[in-house]
Parts: structure tokens; C-alpha cells; sequence
């Protein structure tokens, strides 16, 4: 399935588990990292549904019980790779963002001199899905994306594969699995990459319709481990070229000016607004130069939008025809020498990349085609260059090496209990890094308010043990330019305080005894409306165990399930076990009546 779309859960639709399924094992990559999107997403991944819709600071709070509930039910099955220090600072702390902690692997492009100026930057989901029928074969899916785990509206593109464990061996591309076993050098995760890719040898991909051939393009500088490695396969002469990126390098040794010369046709670039104005119209002669309409730019205010976003590009893909065939490269490198690295120099890429290489029909998928579609739709339009626009100023490299020695830094929690449920926490370093002149740097904890300079020990009073996190708000300032960068590291505790801090936040997340007992009606209701999810956490408490009332009575439901989805007693279960474990107060009477049914969720145990 290919998609080119602005809506950012769009493709929390790629996450659900087919029907009858559930998700088992996974991995994903990421450039950079929202919290918030995460949590969301997690409905998808477990849940099977997203319950539409967001507020700005994230999920509806009506949601709250499914989120506590999705988030851990990602334990143990879901790793999540990002780029170290690139972790979106909220503006409201979540309690749930403890859940997360456990998913999160800090990753690195490459060490050294090189560090700060590379990324880690492939944007991938490889998830494994079993079956609730043990007669039915294990499923997967793999998504090849553009777009980062966020929130963010810009226009993206996606590719989801899906696959079924065969018992007449696979298809699986063999650098998929280099690329799963080079996240964790260091044999950190070890068992869990190697359980997924162990299930991979025996996994027969469908190809997306018009395609009939796949390959997996890892993207990589050389380092100790491994050696480096280009995203594109794209040699010889070319009829036709699209190329669709929204930041560029146009130098004459950047793969663009390589692929512009050995192209004999017409050649299409589509990029940002203002990436184009920073390149000027010189380098860009004889190109088909196009950037996305103003009016879809400025098109939520247009249509007075409550909270109003621009939106841009953001979409990575490259499209060549080769006489009868079309060659298609999609996913997260964009146009310049930190993806691709310079070809006419022989130097490889800084950043850590994965492309997917798809081979089909000009007829149906071609440059001309493609574009033939979207001027339809009036996105793209004939780029007008502003020659009175100032340049884009390069990147700020001081920035970018103070930035890259803070997310260095083995930074440390000692949390110190002063109360029954009160903690002095210290932020300790070891040595603290040298910061240019005019360079500032803050310091705080997401749950407090207070942001403090940076200095070898920091110290909070009077933090709520469910407030305990292990990210760690920071803020460089730039003096001389007013510029900040705001981001969070991932910091690690002197001491595992993972158990005590979950069952706090389960404490604090639950609610009344009221609360929990519609949590469970839902669950066990299979015809429960958007409406009334978003009416799970309200102040109302017309529910009761046994007698009956608007939203139905649990023992009502609990009969109902028995005769129509005894899997939802099996979940109704699951989530008593998970909240008697976090040793959260509970209604009279409920064990004994969610018991009393739980022959049902055995029979679908056993199947």
C-alpha cells in the first residue's frame, strides 16, 4: 500500500493487528520522538483502534484508562530506536511517559569527529502479529516511512508490506536483518532482535500492486562494526527523473547533480519553499522546479482551523525511469550529502538511512504518471524563486557540537525518599562539558515546572514518586542569535525504581473504583461508541456491579461477552490482573465475578 498523506495517524492505521490477531514482537526506528505520539499510537498497536481524534497536548483525556492500559501491553514486545537526545520536550507531563521508558533505545549515527554532523534517521516498523487461532499462520508488516514518530502535519509518503509465515520458506530481503542486527552492536536487546529476526526466514512478502521487485537499502557510514553502504541502487543512464525531498544538496559532487547528468529526459525536483530559494535557480538549470501551493501551506488557517499548522513537505522519493521499467526509492534519506554522500568523490553517507527499492511498469508508475496525478490535485506548483529572499543560513555547527556533547553525557538520577510517596532527586554529571562563549544551557525535570542552569548536581525537592522520570528537559540558549533548541535525554536511575514508580502511575492513573468499573463495561461492550470511550473518565457514577443503567451493568456485559466475544472477557482479565499487581484499590466483589467467567477466556486460550 503506498499513501501520500498529511494526517498524521493515518498511518497509526498500518499499526493495528489484523483481525484475529494481536501484536507479538516489533521494532521501529526514528529520527526524532514525541512522547505524546507514541502514547497514541499504542491504541493502534493493542487496541485495534485510535478512538479518532487528539487534542494539542495529545490523546483525548477521556482515553486515559485505554492509554494506561495500551502502554503496557507494549512491554516486552516493542522496541523503539531514536536518535540520542532527540526526544520532543512536552509541554504538559504525562505520567504514562514512565511506561515508555523500557521501549526506548538512544541511538547514534556514528561516534567521533563525525558525530555531530550525522544522524540516526531511518523511520521503519517491522511488527510481528499473532494469531488468536493458533491454526493460522504468524503475520507481519513492515512500514517504510518518511515521517518521524510525531505529531507533525506534513505531507509524508509510506509504504506498509504485509507477510505470512510460510512453511515453503520466504522472501525476506537478507540486508533487512543486517540492518535489525546493526541497531544493538553491543548485544544490547540481543534477544529480542534475534527472536524477530529469526522469525523473518521463513516470511513471504506481498509486493504492493505494480511492483515485482523489493529490495532493502540500509544506508551507513563506516564504522568499527560494519561497512558503509548507500540507500540508492540506481546506476547508468536515465530516461526520466523525479526526485521529491524536502531539504537538498546541490553542490556539484551531490547525487542530485549526479543523477542530473546521466539523465536524458526530463528531470522533476519538488522541495520546501525555502530550501529551493537557499539553492537559487543556477544549479537547479534544466530542472522541472516545483514546491508545494501556498494555499495548502497556509491551509488550516485558510480553513480557521482551531489550532491552525502550517504544513510543508516532508515526503523522501526518488523515481527513475530506465527504458520500459520504473525504479522507485522511498523512506528516509533526503536529497543531500549526509543521506547519500558524494558519488563523483567516492564518499560515503554520515547518517544511518533505509530506503526501499521498488522496481515496476513505467505505464502505471512512472515519473510522468506520478505527476500527471498530482497536477490534479493543484499541490505542487511551478517554483517562483525569490531572488530578494535572504539565503538559508547553514547549519549552526557550534550548536550542533554543543548539542551532541550534552546528549553524550552519561547523565544520572539518584531519587532519595524523604516521605511516603516524596522524593529528593539529584541530577548528577561527571564533568560538565566547555560551552562556547554566549552559549547557555537549562536543566529540568519534565514533571516540574522550575528549569535550573546546568552544574555537576542538580537537586528537586518534595517529586511524587508517580512524577518520577527518567527524561531530563534541557534548553540551550544562544545569546547572540535569541535562538533556543529545546529537546529531552534519556537519563538512567542510580537505582531501579522502574516496579515502585508503575505502580504509582497505575495508582494515580485508575481513578475511582466507579471509573475502573466502566473501564471494564467498555472493555467487555461490543458495540460501545466513540462516545462513550470519551465519556470513560467522566465524574459521573450512575455504574454500578449488578444493577442496570444507562451504559449497561458489568455483569450484564460479562453475560453478553460470554455468548458473543468471550475474548473480551480474556482482556477484562488481563486488565484485573494488571491492576491488582499495581496494588490499586478495587470494587467489592469484583474478583469474584470476573472469575466466576473465566472458563470463557480459557476455551479462546486453548484454541
Amino acid at each position: 500500500m503506498l499513501g501520500l498523506t498529511k494526517d498524521r495517524l493515518d498511518y497509526g492505521e498500518q499499526l493495528r493487528a489484523p483481525v484475529g490477531y494481536r501484536l507479538d514482537l516489533g521494532v521501529a526506528t526514528t529520527y526524532s520522538l514525541d512522547l505524546e505520539a507514541l502514547v497514541a499510537a499504542s491504541l493502534a498497536l493493542n487496541l485495534n483502534h485510535t478512538l479518532e481524534g487528539t487534542h494539542e497536548n495529545g490523546p483525548a483525556e477521556g482515553e486515559r484508562l485505554a492509554l494506561l492500559e495500551s502502554v503496557d501491553r507494549l512491554q516486552g514486545k516493542l522496541l523503539i530506536f531514536y536518535q540520542r537526545g532527540n526526544v520532543k520536550t512536552p509541554e504538559k507531563f504525562n505520567r504514562l511517559f514512565t511506561l515508555l521508558e523500557p521501549l526506548l533505545v538512544p541511538a547514534v549515527s556514528v561516534e567521533g569527529s563525525q558525530g555531530p554532523f550525522a544522524s540516526f534517521h531511518p523511520k521503519v516498523w517491522l511488527l510481528r502479529f499473532a494469531p488468536e487461532d493458533r491454526r493460522k499462520p504468524v503475520r507481519f508488516r513492515l512500514l517504510v516511512l518518511s515521517r518521524n514518530l510525531s505529531f507533525d502535519r506534513s505531507w509524508d509518503i509510506a509504504v506498509a508490506i504485509d507477510g505470512e509465515a510460510s512453511k515453503h520458506g520466504g522472501n525476506t530481503d537478507a540486508r533487512l536483518v543486517d540492518f535489525l542486527r546493526a541497531l544493538a552492536p553491543d548485544g544490547t536487546h540481543a534477544a529480542h532482535i534475534d527472536a524477530l529476526c529469526q522469525s523473518l526466514s521463513n516470511v513471504q512478502w506481498q509486493e504492493p500492486d505494480g511492483f515485482g521487485q523489493l529490495e532493502v537499502l540500509p544506508g551507513r557510514a563506516k564504522d568499527d562494526h560494519t561497512a558503509g553502504s548507500s540507500p540508492i541502487k540506481l546506476d547508468g543512464p536515465i530516461d526520466e527523473l523525479l526526485v521529491l525531498s524536502p531539504f537538498v544538496d546541490a553542490d556539484p559532487n551531490s547525487l542530485l547533480q549526479e543523477l542530473s547528468r546521466r539523465t536524458r529526459g526530463v528531470k522533476t525536483l519538488i522541495s520546501r519553499a525555502d530550501t529551493l530559494d537557499a539553492i537559487g535557480p543556477g544549479p537547479l538549470a534544466g530542472w522541472d522546479v516545483r514546491s508545494l501551493s501556498e494555499l495548502i501551506i497556509d491551509g488550516e488557517e485558510r480553513a480557521d482551523e482551531t489550532h491552525p499548522r502550517t504544513q510543508d513537505i516532508h515526503a523522501k522519493l526518488v523515481v527513475a525511469r530506465v527504458g520500459i521499467k520504473t525504479i522507485w526509492h522511498v523512506g528516509s534519506a533526503n536529497m543531500t550529502n549526509a543521506a547519500f554522500g558524494s558519488p563523483s568523490r567516492s564518499l560515503l553517507p554520515r547518517n544511518r538511512e533505509l530506503m526501499l527499492r521498488m522496481v515496476g511498469s513505467n505505464s502505471k508508475l512512472g515519473p510522468s504518471r506520478l505527476l500527471e496525478q498530482w497536477n490534479g490535485s493543484g499541490a505542487f506548483v511551478t517554483h517562483v524563486f525569490r531572488t530578494s529572499a535572504t539565503a538559508a543560513a547553514e547549519p549552526d555547527t557550534t550548536l550542533r557540537r554543543v548539542v551532541y556533547a550534552l546528549t553524550s553525557l552519561p547523565w544520572c538520577l539518584h531519587a532519595k525518599q524523604t516521605a511516603d510517596d516524596l522524593f529528593t532527586v539529584d541530577l548528577t554529571l561527571p564533568q560538565l562539558p566547555s560551552l562556547p562563549v554566549g552559549y547557555s544551557v537549562a536543566v529540568g525535570l519534565l514533571c516540574h515546572p522550575s528549569r535550573k542552569p546546568l552544574a555537576k548536581v542538580l537537586t528537586w525537592n518534595e517529586v511524587k514518586l508517580a512524577d518520577l522520570s527518567a527524561f531530563v528537559a534541557i534548553e540551550v540558549s544562544v545569546a547572540s542569535t535569541k535562538t533556543s533548541q529545546r529537546f529531552s535525554v534519556q537519563a538512567a536511575f542510580e537505582v531501579d525504581l522502574m516496579e515502585a514508580r508503575k505502580r504509582a502511575v497505575f495508582k494515580e492513573l485508575a481513578g475511582s473504583e466507579e471509573k475502573i468499573l466502566r473501564y471494564l463495561n467498555l472493555l467487555l461492550d461490543a458495540e460501545a461508541s466513540k462516545a462513550k470511550w470519551l465519556r470513560a473518565d467522566g465524574d459521573d457514577t450512575d455504574t454500578d456491579m449488578f444493577g442496570l443503567d444507562t451504559q449497561g451493568a458489568l455483569y450484564e456485559q460479562l453475560l453478553r461477552a460470554a455468548s458473543r466475544s468471550p475474548d473480551r472477557i480474556r482482556r477484562a482479565l488481563d486488565v484485573f490482573a494488571l491492576l491488582r499487581a499495581a496494588e490499586v484499590d478495587l470494587p467489592d466483589g469484583l474478583e469474584e465475578t470476573l472469575h466466576g467467567f473465566a472458563s470463557f477466556a480459557e476455551v479462546i486460550d486453548a484454541a
